[in-house]
């Protein structure tokens, strides 16, 4: 088993000194030795072999370590073999394999940790609206404030938000109204985040109320509509505090037209369909999802 075990060799110089007959002989013994060593380089001369043949004994040295031997017959190629095999397990003991290998071997498995806890947070800020031009309107503009409530998992939830705005003028040929909102609105959360930022897109439906009044008329109207639509948002905020700044902006698209009404006669023109909303505020969480 041993000389299976020290397969691939090279050769070591073994410095002997006979007493006698070389029996056995060094150039046999480095022979025989080169066979069964596995290391390349050259062995220093503190682990040279030393052979000694004492006639009917003989003994074996190498780094420290040496045995004898009785051998009558001097059989020469016998002390050979052994010389080399005590040389080698000298020189390279064999490391044996307590534990099966590795492939067999069941290794424990990782422990799996629990899901973050879920995420409150609560978004409070001003937010500025704008309403493009289009069928013959002017753009409007202008202000008002936005309230959600966040409850999320690791990567999904759900948002509740309200906002309401300052009536904004809307210009049509030959009249001017002003124009107020009031919104309600549920969405799902999607959220990515890294150490320092996070990133989160939201998409619902909204319901609310539409305020239209004339402006400088003798005989200002007014008239109020529901409204109903979907909402698209997006979110970028810093992560890691109870308190952090954000930025968002949002778009409400009304599922139908509204007439504005701005005398007591006539409709002058349809509300806009459109909002894009941006805003710019303070979040504060609750528990450990933040």
């Amino acid at each position: 088993m041993v000389l299976a075990f020290l397969l691939a060799a090279r050769p070591c110089l073994a410095a002997s000194v006979d007493e006698g007959e070389d029996c056995p002989k060094s150039a046999d013994v480095d022979a025989a030795l080169a066979q069964l060593l596995r290391a390349k380089a050259d062995r220093p001369a503190a682990e040279a072999v030393t052979v000694r043949d004492l006639g009917a004994t003989w003994s074996v040295a190498v780094a420290g370590r040496s045995a004898t031997y009785s051998d009558p017959a001097r059989d020469c190629s016998e002390r050979t073999r052994i010389a080399a095999v005590f040389a080698a397990l000298v020189l390279e003991p064999p490391e044996l394999e307590d534990s099966a290998p590795e492939a067999l071997v069941d290794k424990p498995k990782a422990r799996e940790l629990p899901l973050a806890p879920g995420l409150h947070r609560l978004d409070l800020a001003p937010e500025f609206l704008l309403s493009p031009a289009m069928d013959g309107r002017s753009t409007a503009l202008t202000w008002g404030g936005s309230l959600r409530w966040l409850v999320a998992g690791v990567r999904y939830g759900m948002t509740v938000g309200l906002g309401a705005g300052y009536p904004a003028v809307i210009k049509v040929p030959g009249y001017e109204a002003s124009l107020g909102r009031v919104s309600l609105d549920t969405s799902v959360h999607v959220r990515w985040r890294s150490d320092s930022v996070e990133f989160g897109m939201e998409i619902g439906p909204y319901g609310g109320l539409l305020l239209a009044r004339g402006r400088g008329l003798y005989a200002n109207a007014h008239s109020t509509r529901m409204d109903a639509g979907g909402r698209l948002g997006i979110r970028m905020a810093s992560t890691g505090r109870r308190f952090s700044p954000f930025l968002a902006l949002q778009a409400e698209v009304s599922a139908r037209s509204f007439s504005l009404v701005v005398d007591s006669t006539k409709d002058v023109g349809t509300a806009p369909r459109v909002w894009i909303g941006l805003m710019a505020g303070g979040a504060i969480s609750f528990g450990n999802g933040r």
